[in-house]
């Protein structure tokens, strides 16, 4: 997706932390209708983690970094 540097499968962890690990599930790009869209701000997106330890988590796209 462009300007999303974030792909499914990517190994992540919460920005400033040693941990824990997850791997993206799912990004969703949230849109708004034209018609009723005034200011040209970009969409909203969410990103999905599937944790290590089995849980689910929704994010900003700048509260995660990509691990190796």
């Amino acid at each position: 997706m462009a300007g999303i540097d974030y792909n499914r499968g990517d190994r992540v962890k919460k920005t400033g932390t040693a941990g824990p690990f997850g791997t993206v599930e799912n990004i969703r790009v949230e849109t708004v209708r034209q018609s009723i869209k005034e200011s040209k701000e970009d969409p909203g997106v969410a990103i999905t983690v599937l944790w290590d330890s089995g849980t689910k988590s929704h994010f900003v796209p700048s509260a995660l970094e990509k691990v190796k």
